[in-house]
This record gives C-alpha cells, structure tokens and sequence, in this order.
C-alpha cells in the first residue's frame, strides 16, 4: 500500500471524528494543504476540475476560498469567542 493510500486511510476517520466533535481547525488545516498541490500543478478540482490556463480567474478563485476558508476555520478554533462571527 503507497503512502499517499495509507494517509487518506488514516485521514478519513479523523475527518469524521472532527467534524462529529466540532474540530474546526482540522478542517482549515485541510483546505490549506489542498493549497499546495493545487498552486504546484495548476489544477484545482471544484464541481470538475479547474485549469489555471484555461480559466485563471476561476482557478485562483477557488484557491483564495479554500485559503480564506482554511483561515476561518483554524481562526474559530483559536478564537471561540468570535467563532459565530468567523463560521
């Protein structure tokens, strides 16, 4: 089984368990890291998959939501108080 298999095996369930507990800022780590390969490859996969050539604006688009979205939700974690306001 290759790495990259055995950590989505591994995420999955942590996925599940954040959200049923509220984690939020397991969730923004996810969006952030879905960043990188992202920006790397020049391909992000919304509904389908977006090509930064073919549609730059919808690609970097979608690249801020999921930084702004990630920041969010690491931000409703630190910050408690404000989470009504971040989510």
């Amino acid at each position: 089984m290759s790495r990259q298999r055995i950590l989505n095996h591994i995420a999955f369930p942590v996925l599940v368990a954040a959200a049923a507990l509220g984690l939020y800022w397991v969730w923004g780590l996810l969006f952030l890291w879905w960043l990188v390969p992202a920006i790397r490859s020049g391909q992000a996969h919304f509904v389908f998959e977006v090509d930064r050539g073919e549609d730059p604006v919808l690609f970097w688009a979608v690249v801020a939501l999921w930084a702004v979205f990630g920041a969010m939700m690491i931000a409703a974690s630190l910050f408690p108080q404000y989470a009504s306001w971040l989510v």
